[in-house]
């Protein structure tokens, strides 16, 4: 019989608690005072991964996930910190801007679209870094813009703040980040990195039988993912087999309601250009007339914020969109006709954008899509620096190691209602109303764009992609 009193009762008092089973029939639960327990997994529910992701398991949840914030976690950040954003996304627009460039993907069907979440890689790179050697340390460091004396302690205490105030309920999103790390049967894993791990990443830590059951520990992370994003990353298919030492894993998954939903009704069906110049048909929605939005226009793009979740109450009981913006925004570039959509969107500077628009009627006409991708990003990090970890990350296991993958799967969908998103990154390790008339400024999204999700205060970039097919 389940033990759905303890489950309960613990669910609500584990608020900054960080969990990992060191076998598969033991739970090791560090409460909010620092207090360690220890559970058969058995008193919990009868819960264990098998091949299917299919089975209902919300009971884990309360085991193996940061538990909900009672209430939102701002995203207040040092000055010092502020610059990590920044740096932050100057290694998201690289990063994606040589995913773009890249001309194996172009290759590969169903790859004109693309989206990828810098986030997702950061925060799993931060937690890698605290397993790699010093220079390993740095290059990472580097690569995020983080300095000082002591640049390890600095990125976990970002990475820590800033996951702790994404997995807080705010407006109308929904917003999880989940780490995990799976070593191999039989090795130890080193300290500091199980305290940073479970401390600063919140992380699921257990170990796998990689060595006798591969298939069995690829299923388990499998479902770990498709537990981490809603089902929206359903197969994943990681590098793993007998020589696979440890597997970091990171899932983001956003869920946000349109501050101004587009009406069904007026959606129609309208061309859009592919890159190639071909027409297609799709269904391309129209924004309300009621609302206006954050817009700006250059001789290159055109710019509007699309933002989720803001709404108020209308003073009679019912709830509507607020015009005053929420806590994150889809943000679309549309180059100018004859502009180079990957150049275009490379050269845009994130960190001022804010400035440089102004609310503004748009008769906004979008297109609804939705598209996967699975990205191999050894060789983008490679190039902005990261090599060491490549070679060796000697503080993680009592076992050698190194860095043979890193790998992302996504997923965007965006309709009528909102988006939802979803992306999970895994570093493998190896051996070895009325109204007087108004002049719309028009916006049809017909042809190649681009796009980002953003947190809007510290303008942090979650997630990037670009449409050139529908």
């Amino acid at each position: 019989m389940r033990n759905k009193g303890l489950i309960t009762g613990l669910g609500t008092i584990l608020i900054s608690a960080a969990i990992y089973a060191d076998t598969p029939y033991n739970l090791h639960v560090w409460l909010k005072n620092g207090e360690l327990k220890t559970y058969d997994i058995s008193q919990v529910d009868s819960i264990t991964f098998k091949e299917s992701y299919e089975l209902t398991y919300k009971p884990l949840n309360d085991w193996t996930f940061l538990p909900d914030a009672p209430e939102a976690i701002p995203l207040s950040l040092t000055n010092e910190q502020k610059e990590y954003v920044r740096s932050g996304n100057e290694f998201a627009k690289k990063s994606f801007y040589l995913i773009c460039k890249d001309s194996t993907l172009k290759k590969l069907e169903g790859y004109e679209n693309l989206f990828y979440s810098p986030i997702s890689l950061q925060i799993a790179l931060g937690l890698c870094a605290n397993g790699a050697s010093t220079q390993g340390i740095t290059e990472i460091a580097n690569a995020f813009g983080i300095e000082g004396a002591n640049p390890l302690e600095s990125m976990n205490d970002y990475f820590n703040k800033v996951i702790l105030s994404l997995n807080s309920s705010v407006d109308s999103v929904t917003l999880k980040v989940n780490n995990s790390y799976w070593p191999m049967v039989g090795a130890t894993v080193k300290e500091p990195f199980l305290t940073t791990a479970r401390e600063k990443y919140y992380a699921t830590v257990r170990h796998l039988d990689y060595a006798h059951n591969p298939e069995a520990a690829k299923d388990t992370i499998k479902c770990w993912a498709a537990l981490a994003t809603n089902n929206c990353i359903r197969d994943l298919d990681p590098p793993i087999d007998e020589l696979t030492t440890a597997c970091i894993g990171n899932a983001v998954y956003f869920k946000g309601l349109w501050a101004a939903p587009f009406s069904d009704y007026g959606t129609s069906t309208d061309t859009f250009y592919q890159a190639s110049g071909t027409p297609q048909l799709v269904d391309m929605m129209k924004s309300d007339e009621d609302f206006s939005f954050m817009y700006a226009q250059t001789d290159d793009y055109q710019m509007v914020a699309l933002d989720y979740g803001s709404w108020v109450d209308d003073g009679v009981g019912n709830m509507r969109p607020g015009n005053d913006g929420g806590t994150y925004s889809m943000v679309i570039v549309l180059p100018a006709m004859g502009k180079d959509l990957d150049e275009t969107f490379n050269n845009i500077n994130w960190d001022s954008i804010g400035m440089n628009m102004k609310r503004t009627a748009v008769d906004l006409r979008l297109p609804k899509f939705d598209f996967k991708n699975k990205l191999k990003l050894v060789a983008y990090l490679k190039v902005l620096g990261i090599l060491d970890i490549f070679g060796g990350l000697p503080n993680a296991l009592d076992v050698g190691e190194r860095v043979s993958n890193v790998l992302q799967d996504s997923y965007v969908k965006v309709d009528e209602n909102g988006t939802e998103a979803a992306a999970v990154t895994l570093i493998v390790d190896r051996a070895t109303g009325m109204h007087d008339p108004i002049k719309y400024t028009e916006m049809k999204v017909n042809r190649p764009f681009g796009f980002v999700i953003r947190e809007r205060e510290s303008g942090m970039i979650l997630f990037m992609g670009k449409v050139t097919k529908i």
